[in-house]
């Protein structure tokens, strides 16, 4: 009788499915509506169930007190106007493209990039902290920013 050696014997046995089957995989999760794409009214941005006027209600942003990596992951992301700016242009390709100027040195901006075909529309707090407010895909050269601002109610309709 041949001897094999003890760790060939352990690795063997570990890859022997137990009685005769292998377990079933997981199941495939259902996919989830896409917030933009969706009906139901709980879906979409932070500022999108609170009314108000232009840009609707950015207090939603000017509530969050943590920024950057303090921030919890289910937080809409809110950093130093640099750290974000460094992310769209390193991470995206992204550029800015428009601001609108806002009340007590508040601002909205939309940075976009024709390379990837993302933008990102930017809100800039009074405190200076920056919060991206939304953002999509499709952006390509001579988009006309205020129209997709527009589009997305970010800007009221002319």
């Amino acid at each position: 009788m041949s001897q094999i050696p003890l760790t060939a014997a352990a690795a063997a046995v570990a890859f022997l499915p137990l009685g005769g089957a292998l377990p079933p995989a997981d199941p495939v999760p259902d996919p989830v509506a896409y917030a933009p794409y969706s009906t139901d009214p709980g879906w979409g941005r932070p500022m999108d169930d609170h009314g108000g006027p232009l840009y609707g209600d950015l207090s939603v942003f000017d509530a969050i007190t943590e920024h950057g990596e303090a921030q919890a992951e289910d937080v809409p992301y809110c950093d130093q106007p640099a750290t974000l700016s460094t992310v769209l242009r390193d991470d995206f390709g992204e550029s800015p493209r428009h601001q609108t100027q806002m009340p007590q040195g508040r601002s909205v901006s939309l940075w976009a990039s024709e390379e990837m075909g993302t933008w990102t529309a930017v809100y800039t707090r009074a405190d200076g902290i920056s919060c991206v407010i939304s953002s999509g895909i499709g952006w390509q050269g001579g988009t006309d920013p205020i129209a997709l601002l527009r589009e997305e109610g970010l800007l009221p309709q002319a």
